[in-house]
């Protein structure tokens, strides 16, 4: 990628100046900061899920916990929630990793191999927020539902 704009340039070319790349370069870091602590974060609810489980099987808690809710359904619950949340994290990482090198190496494809990465998180993002948004208005029509019975 080259800094300075030339005449000659074909339609189809993209030619980011130094300004640009500092940019992309500082959003990569950034994201990269935040993948690890989606990580962090991932691993904190699935240890958090198993320290539930454990607590829930003491017999001390067993009694009122069956009184809750909860069962050995606990821990699948929080390794799924773990699961969901390790994805953006990993796609965010795969971003900021291809996008720091592309920018390093001044590399065209890297850097839409790194914009490619962002895509595929941006629809996973969208599909879980579509998800949740389903489960929420079933929640409430059902919420709904009981509180007129």
């Amino acid at each position: 990628m080259r800094s300075e704009t030339h005449t000659n340039e074909s339609p189809n070319e993209l030619y980011l100046d130094v300004r640009l790349l500092q940019n992309l370069s500082g959003t990569a870091k950034w994201g990269k900061v935040l993948a690890v602590l989606g990580f962090i974060l991932a691993g904190f609810i699935l240890v958090f899920g198993l320290f539930m489980q454990q607590m829930v099987e003491s017999p001390v808690l067993q009694e009122s916990a069956a009184n809750v809710g909860f069962s050995g359904f606990t821990i699948v619950v929080y390794a799924f929630v773990a699961l969901v949340y390790f994805f953006p994290s990993l796609y965010l990482y795969n971003f900021s990793s291809s996008m720091q090198q592309g920018v390093e190496e001044r590399s065209r494809q890297k850097v839409g191999k790194a914009i490619g990465k962002l895509k595929i998180l941006f629809k996973f993002l969208v599909i879980m927020l579509i998800l949740f948004l389903v489960l929420f208005a079933g929640s409430l029509v059902l919420l709904l539902a009981g509180a007129k019975v």
